[in-house]
């Protein structure tokens, strides 16, 4: 068995489960030999080896320690010593290694088999290389790290989910930035309404300097976040507005409307004779 650099799991409540009669150094020494047959497979069941391996001496090892220790582990037919679970523990660990090892050889492989762009383009652009053509575009399909240089994997050129076709020397526009997002504000202290916001209150009957005092004490003393707006400009065309549909309109009296007032005020006079 060769030797791993695998990492080895330790399961601690079974661990202590089958260890609890076993002083400082049995432990000490039954970690170390379990180490030793991980790394390196079965060990030959030698009292000197197995001290050097324990740290101990072989007095020490053959009459405090291996006769406790014994009962943990099997022989083989070569008469090393292993344990039995850390066998499996370790075939399990080095099986899934050598998967995940195989994975990246395998993603290295389709890398490096991945053919130049220009030279891709020129067998696309030849004619007669129609057969070529049709096998790249079914690698492109199955393969995500293999594409063919006519598909575009720029996310702004692609409809509806699917990669944009893009005919070979057609000039592909570049997305523009997006413009970074406007942040809220305060009303600067010395504001003064523009000339827009002037000729605005103006269209809507409003005074402009008198509205933009009160506009103007009003937010710069809101604290918090509610005195920050994204568009003071709108913000001022919505007080203009309200400023305007606070105000009610004079109240228009017609001629019947008056008549029915005089004739509402004589009623309870009394008639006087001769009058």
């Amino acid at each position: 068995m060769s030797r791993t650099n695998t990492w080895m799991p330790l399961y601690v409540a079974d661990y202590l489960a089958d260890t609890t009669r076993l002083n400082a150094a049995q432990h000490g020494a039954y970690m170390l030999l379990l180490m030793e047959i991980w790394r390196n497979g079965p060990v030959a069941n030698v009292p000197n080896e197995l001290a050097m391996i324990t740290k101990t001496d072989v007095r020490a090892w053959s009459k405090d320690i291996w006769p406790t220790l014994k009962r943990f582990f099997q022989t083989d037919d070569d008469g090393n010593l292993y344990q039995k679970r850390l066998l499996l523990e370790r075939q399990k660990a080095e099986e899934i290694s050598n998967k995940r090892r195989e994975a990246v050889q395998q993603r290295k492989d389709r890398q490096s088999n991945k053919p130049p762009a220009k030279a891709q383009q020129d067998d696309n652009n030849d004619p007669t290389n129609v057969g070529s053509n049709e096998h790249t575009r079914a690698l492109s399909r199955d393969n995500h790290n293999y594409t063919s240089s006519l598909r575009s994997e720029d996310p702004s050129l692609r409809s509806g989910g699917a990669s944009a076709e893009v005919s070979p020397g057609q000039d592909v526009a570049v997305a523009s930035k997006p413009a970074k997002a406007k942040r809220a504000c305060r009303l600067p202290e010395n504001w003064q309404p523009s000339s827009e916001q002037i000729e605005f209150a103006r269209e809507n009957g409003v005074d402009p300097m008198k509205t933009a005092v009160v506009f103007r004490d009003y937010w710069i003393g809101v604290p918090g976040e509610k005195g920050r707006k994204l568009d003071w400009d709108a913000t001022w065309r919505n007080w203009v507005r309200r400023d305007t549909s606070m105000r009610s309109p004079p109240l228009r009296q017609t001629q019947s409307d008056r008549r029915a007032a005089v004739n509402q005020a004589w009623a309870g006079v009394p008639d006087i004779e001769g009058v």
